[in-house]
């Protein structure tokens, strides 16, 4: 006999996702769309499984589980919270301890993401076998082409990496490298500062011992000291984190395990790279010849074509001059021996260009050339500075792009060709691809806009460049319903951040707040809403303590969404303070300066702390003395 699911969510189009999934997986599957329903229903019959949104009317979720783990009967069924709401695993934790759930399902979600969570629930055992990470051994082109494959599967997790002594983390997020940690001590701050010639040793051991009696960062000991700028020591720990992953492309044995995981530590220095340029920088510095010589030698007869994808195509490689021109002659009507010979005096130089290129599936290899030779497109723009003018063209953008047809969408007449469909496309593709954004500072909430944009227009092309499917989309159109996603909460979203920012202004803390608070419950991913609600909310009664706890809290939710923020680590120290946790505050200080040198708050905070630091010794010592002449 099949197993028996409840759903309870009041979103009409994701309970019919459910029950179709799950009946065409085999279970018996029943839907209520209010929480006190499903509750009476979950109580009076038998499930094996209930899936419950975390935000319910009438009943919440977390009330629904608490209720059912009182009653004999429901006390040892599964639930699970469905939830927009990245949940770490301190916070699940806290979860199963407070109100009984067994597991979360973080929206957005497909069909993989529910079959891993089923297996989870009915096959625990199994589950547990079959993800236990591989270890893997290194040779000499495994790094690069691991990075690559993370990329490729947009995973996120920890890449441990092992050569003899030496031991690194490579923190992955959605397939970008953000973050790197090593035991290497030539690899330490101070010692690559030496290194460089910023700072000398004396300068180096001197911060180390302040560092450790203080229990700061020596990044911040070394802003103290005189010896560097915020910008200055925000450069270098970039600096830093990126030499700990590049270094890894010279190493040729060892051993490598990627170990997935939702999310991990927000409090780091994230690199701005991607990976294809992380993939071009370590070849050029790391790779010597008879390596690339030998990674080069099963592709000499084959015929180098740019990726059909533009997903790979359109990557930031950061390439100079002769590589955008070698990359541009990539046709496939030529080799890359005949490519290589055509450069005899930067032989070197093009092998190490292609490599990369090949690694990154930039390029496409074929063992006949192309007949029709590719339109070659114009440059690729450089990334925009996340600003007001960027969030309000996004938002447009998206607002345009996600209410269009599929035509519309491209700029395309409905009587057009696919030679038409593919050059709009590539023009849009390159626009909107997400590499574009990287160092952007965008949210996760604006980054998801951007992919779901990069996602449409390309599903638009895969629909329209084919005869068949695009004449059966144009009928559809004509004797359907059109295409319609709303997107009225997200503008009204914006529409009330907006107003918050305004009172914000005039110090009506108490309004901006209601117009932040509303702005979440339209677009709860958003950190930013988060960040001056909590801020709001924090300035409208500083000396109540059960304000002072919402503030933090909410910070905290924030801050595991965006960590780049620095406004969130600015007002999440002040609200230690008001609380007299002096160490978090600093702390949190100091995260402010690392996500933006240029917090001005943040420094002036932490001189002041700095200050009171070096007079308190004085004073200890002067009661000391005249304690001891007392004796």
């Amino acid at each position: 006999m099949s197993r028996k699911i409840l759903v309870i969510d009041d979103d009409r189009d994701l309970r019919d996702f459910l029950q179709q999934a799950l009946s065409a997986a085999g279970f018996q599957v029943e839907t209520v769309d209010r929480g006190a329903i499903g509750l009476q229903t979950l109580l009076l019959e038998k499930y094996d499984l209930a899936l419950i949104d975390i935000n319910m009317p009438e009943i919440s979720g977390p009330n629904i589980c608490r209720a059912l783990r009182k009653h004999d009967n429901t006390k040892n069924l599964p639930v699970v919270m469905v939830t927009a709401t990245f949940h770490s695993p301190e916070q699940i934790s806290a979860a199963k301890n407070d109100y009984g759930v067994d597991d979360f399902l973080l929206k957005p979600f497909n069909g993989e993401d529910l079959q891993k969570l089923l297996e989870r629930i009915f096959l625990p055992n199994k589950t547990a076998k079959d993800t236990t990470p591989e270890i893997q051994l290194l040779s000499d082109y495994t790094i690069p082409l691991q990075l690559q494959q993370l990329y490729r599967e947009k995973a996120t997790g920890l890449l441990h990496l092992i050569r003899g002594g030496a031991k690194k983390v490579i923190y992955i997020k959605e397939g970008y490298p953000v973050f790197a940690r090593s035991n290497v001590l030539s690899e330490c701050l101070g010692r690559m500062l030496v290194n460089e010639g910023v700072i000398t040793q004396v300068d180096c051991d001197q911060s180390v011992e302040k560092s450790e009696e203080s229990g700061r960062l020596q990044g911040t000991v070394l802003i103290e000291m005189g010896l560097l700028t915020p910008q200055e020591v925000q450069s270098a720990l970039v600096r830093q984190v990126t030499e700990k992953l590049l270094s890894t492309f010279a190493w040729r044995d060892g051993t490598s395990q990627f170990v997935p995981a939702k999310d991990f530590k927000q409090n780091i220095t994230r690199i701005k790279l991607t990976p294809a340029a992380l993939i071009m920088q370590g070849i050029n510095r790391y790779w010597p010849p008879k390596q690339l010589d030998e990674f080069l030698y099963p592709f000499n007869k084959t015929y180098l074509k740019q990726a059909s994808n533009p997903q790979y195509r359109f990557q930031d490689i950061e390439l100079n001059k002769r590589g955008a021109a070698i990359f541009k002659k990539c046709l496939g009507v030529e080799t890359l021996e005949q490519i290589l010979l055509q450069h005899p005096l930067a032989k070197r130089e093009i092998q190490k260009i292609l490599t990369a290129l090949m690694i990154s599936e930039m390029l496409e290899r074929s063992a006949i050339p192309d007949p029709i030779a590719t339109e070659e497109l114009s440059g690729q723009a450089g990334p925009e500075i996340i600003d007001e003018k960027l969030r309000h063209k996004i938002l447009d953008d998206y607002q345009r792009i996600m209410a269009c047809d599929y035509f519309e969408a491209l700029g395309l007449k409905r009587q057009c060709g696919s030679g038409d469909a593919r050059k709009s496309y590539y023009r849009l593709a390159k626009e909107y691809h997400p590499d574009r954004f990287l160092g952007s500072g965008l949210s996760n909430e604006m980054s998801q806009k951007i992919n779901e944009m990069f996602q449409y227009i390309t599903q638009a092309y895969t629909v329209l460049s084919d005869s068949d499917s695009c004449g059966g989309y144009l009928d559809e159109l004509v004797n359907g319903p059109k295409k319609s996603i709303d997107i009225n909460q997200v503008i009204e979203a914006e529409t009330s951040y907006q107003k918050g920012q305004a009172l914000l202004q005039v110090r009506n803390f108490s309004a901006a707040a209601k117009a932040f608070q509303r702005a979440i419950k339209l677009s709860p991913d958003e950190s930013e809403y988060m960040t001056f609600f909590a801020w709001s909310l924090f300035k409208s009664a500083p000396e109540k303590i059960p304000i002072q706890n919402q503030a933090m809290e909410v910070l905290l939710a924030s801050r595991e969404i965006n960590p780049s923020f620095d406004l969130t680590h600015l007002y999440l120290a002040q609200v230690y303070q008001s609380q007299g946790q002096e160490r978090q505050a600093e702390k949190s200080f100091e995260m402010a300066v690392q996500a933006n040198p240029d917090c001005t708050e943040a420094l002036r905070k932490l001189r002041l702390i700095s200050l009171r630091r070096e007079q308190e010794p004085q004073s200890r010592g002067l009661f000391s003395k005249f304690m001891k002449k007392k004796k």
